[in-house]
């Protein structure tokens, strides 16, 4: 009779990864990119709506001393007057920007009065901008981005307004239109 000997198994061993495993790893990857990926976006969006601000007000200070230098007679038809050129917000697309001062009277608006750059241009407002009370936000010029949409009306309270950057108050205040 022949013994039976048992043959010793050999060990198998596997140094890959389950399914499974890969299948959290890849969860995780995933979920630590799209945190970080959105808060990269509203860093950047930030960014820009402060570049904006800052830009806006260094365009209503040139706009003011060039009124200072011309014994402060109202400010300019277009930005263009005062060597400013067409100047180009964070998103792509020119500053808006509208002469109130000796066009628009605080009671009455006549269209037929708007300076010749703003008659018919696209780009150029064609009413001063109002608070949600629509009153005018400003007596002198309006200057603003019409925001990431790249579309604005002419009410700061108009969904289409709230990520405006807009110059309000005769300059005193310069920042987002919803917080206006």
């Amino acid at each position: 009779m022949a013994s039976s000997v048992r043959q010793p198994r050999a060990r198998i061993t596997s140094f890959g990864f389950t399914i499974v495993e890969l299948a959290i790893v890849v969860v995780v990857v995933g979920l630590l990119a799209g945190l970080t990926g959105t808060q990269y976006l509203q860093y950047v969006e930030k960014a820009r709506v402060a570049r904006a601000i800052a830009e806006i007000a260094s365009l209503a200070e040139a706009i003011g001393s060039g009124q200072a230098l011309a014994r402060w007679g109202p400010p300019p038809d277009s930005l263009a007057e005062y060597g400013l050129g067409a100047p180009i917000d964070p998103w792509g697309t020119p500053y808006r920007y509208l002469r109130i001062q000796g066009v628009f009277s605080v009671t009455e608006r006549n269209p037929d009065a708007l300076p010749p750059v703003a008659a018919g241009a696209r780009s150029v407002p064609d009413k001063p901008r109002k608070d949600r009370f629509f009153k005018p936000i400003n007596t002198d010029f309006d200057l603003y981005s019409s925001g990431p949409d790249c579309d604005s009306r002419d009410s700061l309270e108009h969904d289409d307004s709230f990520d405006d950057v807009v110059r309000g108050l005769n300059g005193r205040f310069v920042g987002l239109a919803e917080n206006f």
